[in-house]
């Protein structure tokens, strides 16, 4: 009777389970690949230089007047994965310039990632909901107008500045059709002399804080505030205003002291660079953004650019759990595969399961692009895969050459870190593991076409537990664990302990539209301990060296042919395999 009642419960608490296919949860499918030298990357090398050779000889990119440096990286390796760079053909006979990794180029709108990010270093985010008008005495004396007329500034904070969600318009000069007393347009009405544009447009120079904030409570509002993204640049002067009255200091210093010299940036510049030598000379090089640099006024190496993103994915300045949120969207786009961030662009991509596969799951790249005049660049990181791309261009049509290299580097890239980190998780995290004495034992590969690690076998005592539970849940085929990383690593005596969750699903079933696996977690508990989780020691080479199942309470399965401790972790000694006077340490690692 007991018996029946407990698999009754069992049952109960296994029907919300989504079984039906394995629907990976949003976020890394494997540990990402540390091995620069992987094969999925070196072949990826070889064919994506082909295909810059090969739109260079077809005139896809303009070579004779491009300029171009890209690199591809992970902050596991000290040198880039990929590198290349390529310098125009015909350029100025006195000023040759052969580009590298520290040819400086112009970074416009990446210049608004990087005020974002110095913001981020100086204050974390404990400002984002405070409203702007708090911060810069200018608009103290406001009183709300016609919203259909006017920005309701109160609403506006600093963190929706960030994020392209204030409801502010694009620009209060820039490209303005007045600028500098132009003649009346044909169609277009008279305006009084006050609303001619007098600086801050091209060819005029930069307003100065006056006139910035005179001319920017003149601008109509684009929408209301948290309703829709819209482009902004201004948002960007603002935010740096007022981050100058919260610190008491110069924006262009807060970058300096908060990125540039920890990070060691020596090419890196907030303002026009003079007489420097090596860079992509093209037009607009010299122009003088004044207070609207935060925005898109800030120069760059892509060796620069390459460390920049590096310390982000390696939260080099930033608590973990701060990286982690500030890598996440905050509204969507009208388009399924763009939503934004503080200010990324993310963009979701199909990913194949392997370069053979037809079968894909979704990750989010998260971008930011800037372009004008004649340069052009991204910075794109993959954070379910530890890595990023870097690419600077600059010439007449740079614009053109951009497109080709950004589309290759996504279609090409991305794909081949997911390649190497399924091969690096078999091959570091697949076998048969089996409890010292026991008839228990697990076995965990891959599965063709299926991302995640899959556990095919899970025997305890004797008891086929994953027969068991494809019995409750009334499924006929091939049933398995799949199990995905979590971002969850702390460290032990004989190198780290990774927790990874599990979905239960059945083999070759198609994934349905809803992918709801992320609501049917942790739903099979016993004692506590969650069903679906499974936590690896991993050794310093990254190789797994046993497992346990927190349900099961049986202590750490080993590995086959693996050597060195493991720590057995909550439930069992606490303690790594034979040293019982071994205290382990552990603590959070960066993500």
């Amino acid at each position: 009777m007991r018996l029946l009642s407990g698999l009754g419960l069992l049952a109960a608490s296994l029907r919300g389970l989504a079984v039906a296919q394995n629907c990976p949860f949003l976020g890394p499918a494997y540990p990402p690949a540390t091995n620069v030298t992987a094969l999925a990357f070196v072949s990826t090398s070889k064919a994506f230089e082909l295909a810059l050779t090969s739109a260079l000889a077809e005139g896809e990119i303009a070579g004779n007047e491009t300029f171009y440096a890209v690199q591809v990286y992970t902050p596991d390796s000290k040198k880039p994965i990929y590198e290349t760079y390529h310098s125009a053909t015909i350029q100025n006979a006195t000023s040759q310039v052969k580009v590298g990794p520290d040819t400086v180029f112009r970074l416009y709108s990446i210049s608004k990632l990087i005020t974002v990010y110095a913001i981020l270093a100086k204050l974390g985010d404990k400002y984002w909901d405070e409203p702007v008008a708090k911060y810069i005495p200018e608009f103290s004396h406001l009183q709300p107008g016609n919203p259909a007329h006017d920005v309701i500034w109160d609403e506006v904070t600093i963190g929706s500045l960030a994020s392209l969600m204030s409801g502010v318009g694009r620009d209060y000069a820039l490209n303005d059709q007045s600028a500098g007393g132009q003649p009346k347009r044909p169609g277009f009405r008279d305006i009084e002399d006050s609303d001619v544009v007098r600086c801050g447009s091209e060819g005029l120079r930069p307003c100065n804080r006056e006139e910035s904030l005179r001319d920017i409570l003149k601008v109509w509002p684009f929408s209301s505030s948290f309703n829709t993204p819209n482009y902004s640049n201004m948002a960007f002067q603002l935010l740096a205003y007022a981050i100058e009255n919260i610190t008491e200091t110069p924006f262009p210093t807060i970058v300096r002291q908060q990125l540039i010299e920890p990070l060691n940036l020596r090419h890196t510049y907030v303002t026009y660079p003079g007489n420097i030598t090596d860079y992509a000379p093209a037009g607009g090089w010299a122009s003088d953004f004044g207070d609207i640099a935060p925005m898109g006024g800030y120069y760059q190496s892509v060796s620069d650019l390459t460390a920049l993103g590096a310390s982000i994915l390696n939260s080099t300045l930033l608590p973990p759990a701060t990286t982690r949120k500030w890598l996440k969207p905050l509204t969507h786009t009208s388009s399924l595969f763009a939503s934004i961030g503080r200010p990324w662009e993310i963009v979701r991509r199909r990913v194949p399961m392997s370069s053979t596969s037809k079968t894909t799951r979704i990750v989010d790249v998260y971008t930011k692009q800037g372009g004008g005049s004649t340069y052009t660049s991204l910075i794109a990181l993959s954070r379910d895969h530890n890595l990023g791309i870097s690419i600077l261009t600059a010439g007449p049509r740079s614009g053109d050459a951009f497109q080709v290299i950004k589309n290759l580097a996504l279609e090409t890239w991305i794909p081949a870190a997911e390649q190497a980190a399924r091969e690096a998780a078999n091959a570091n995290f697949g076998g048969l593991y089996s409890l010292f004495g026991t008839n228990s034992s697990l076995e965990i590969g891959l599965h063709p076409d299926e991302p995640g690690l899959f556990m095919s076998k899970l025997v305890s005592n004797g008891t086929d537990i994953l027969d068991l539970v494809r019995t409750l849940v009334g499924k006929q085929g091939k049933f398995g664990l799949w199990f995905y990383p979590m971002s969850l690593i702390g460290l032990a005596f004989s190198g780290t302990e990774q927790a990874f969750r599990g979905a239960f699903g059945e083999v070759g079933v198609p994934a349905d539209a809803e992918c709801a696996t992320w609501a049917e977690v942790d739903r099979l508990r016993y004692g506590r301990n969650p069903g679906d989780l499974a936590v690896f020691g991993v050794d310093r080479r990254g190789q797994a060296t046993g497992v346990t199942m927190p349900m099961l309470n049986e202590g750490a399965f080993r590995k086959a042919g693996a050597s060195g401790g493991f720590l057995e972790g909550r439930g069992n000694t606490g303690f790594p395999r034979g040293c019982d006077a071994c205290l382990p340490v552990i603590s959070p690692t960066k993500i």
